[in-house]
């Protein structure tokens, strides 16, 4: 190649000295940057994301805390802040010696990009407690009632009551040989509501148990509303736990694992409220424990809860097996949102993963983890809470993962 009569070497050879250094280190940036571009291009998003995985801490928390987890998260664009519900495990024991099982609250700015938070008042607490026999007087057991898994609201229209947290309560015996067997009949799920979630909240409600009788006497008239009347298809189910809930087109829309005989639930149901959570409809069961027969090789469902990224709505969903309950997140998207319809193969009739989120430590630890929670306005992605290898503690950690690609 010649320009003006002239080579590239000997244009090169009348180039002033400086000029040469120039040229030559320029020429050495073009290859190393063709040789270095692709590879950083190709090479898998997953350990560049893994790399900057991070704790998300709470200040103001109390250091007697065994760990964190099952976040939610809603924020308001009118006070600029993000608030977040979370379980806490607590060192303590309770005075009759139970483990204490609470839910907190926490709050950040959005214009701080989420990146400080700060425990403040409100949410449930766990506690000691006997439980009465039906006379009301004579003490059946002795325990503690412990709250967790918790979801939290912001519902504008519903003046006095913009803010809306939801969890799962049950009561643990101190004797071990009844403590699950009594958690399946005295467990519901409880609800609170505020104007401000800086300030006081309501006095806590037990809104649903699974149906009239599921509470002994004389607990069984403090259930407001028997789910399993909702639809025939749930006469079968013992225990509702795992709410999550947002907000569409001003409908309150909820999902619950639902259990019928094992320690994991048997499915996830779907219900909606019109009317700020006074009265609930049965929409239907995006997810089934049989549908993992197709998403292999997952044989359990742990729970899921309701994520939404840019004004669209999926199902964050947590599947393990026997050896542990939860490997990750795992992202399915709805086909029909209003009919509870996940997208599924239309040969199988599988429902379809979008993306899979592991475990960012998958060393065999039981329980693992996945539970996610999610907020456009917070720029580390999905939250998700995980178990710590090596120990029974949770914590929280900021993936930098999107539900969606």
């Amino acid at each position: 190649m010649k320009i003006y009569g002239q080579s590239l070497r000997e244009i090169f050879d009348k180039l002033p000295w400086t000029y040469k250094i120039v040229v030559t280190v320029s020429c050495f940036f073009i290859l190393f940057v063709m040789i270095y571009a692709p590879s950083v291009l190709l090479s898998p998003i997953k350990k560049a994301k893994k790399d900057i995985v991070k704790n998300l801490s709470i200040s103001g928390a109390s250091k007697k805390v065994e760990g964190i987890f099952d976040p939610s998260i809603s924020y308001d664009r009118k006070s600029r802040k993000v608030w977040m519900a979370y379980t806490v495990k607590d060192k303590l024991r309770s005075q009759s010696g139970g483990m204490l099982v609470h839910v907190r609250l926490a709050s950040s700015l959005i214009e701080k990009n989420c990146k400080s938070w700060v425990q403040v008042n409100g949410g449930f607490e766990g506690k000691s407690d006997d439980i009465l026999g039906a006379n009301g007087q004579t003490v059946f057991r002795s325990g503690t009632w412990r709250v967790e898994t918790p979801t939290l609201v912001h519902d504008p229209e519903d003046k006095g009551r913009e803010w809306k947290l939801y969890a799962y309560k049950y009561f643990w015996d101190n004797d071990p040989t009844h403590a699950l067997q009594l958690a399946r009949r005295y467990g519901m799920i409880v609800y609170k509501y505020a104007t401000d979630p800086a300030e006081s909240w309501s006095t806590e409600q037990w809104l649903f148990s699974p149906a009239y009788g599921q509470l002994p006497p004389p607990y069984g008239q403090m259930a407001m509303i028997h789910l399993n009347d909702l639809n025939e298809s749930l006469k079968n189910v013992e225990v509702y736990s795992r709410p999550s809930v947002i907000i569409r087109d001003g409908m309150l829309v909820m999902t619950l694992s639902a259990f019928t005989k094992g320690t994991s639930p048997d499915r996830i149901i779907m219900i909606v409220s019109g009317d700020h959570g006074k009265s609930w409809k049965y929409i239907g069961t995006p997810l089934r424990v049989s549908d993992l027969e197709g998403i292999e090789p997952y044989t359990r469902l742990s729970g899921a809860s309701l994520i939404e990224q840019d004004g669209v709505v999926y199902l964050a969903a947590v599947l393990g097996d026997a050896q542990q309950h939860g490997k990750g997140t795992f992202i399915f998207s709805f086909d029909d949102f209003k009919k509870g319809h996940l997208k599924r193969d239309p040969k199988t009739g599988v429902p379809s993963v979008l993306r899979h989120v592991p475990l960012y430590k998958p060393e065999s630890v039981p329980i693992g983890g996945g539970f996610a929670a999610y907020s456009d306005v917070c720029p580390f992605g999905l939250l998700t809470s995980e178990q710590i290898p090596g120990t029974e503690k949770f914590r929280l950690l900021k993936t930098y993962e999107n539900p969606a690609l």
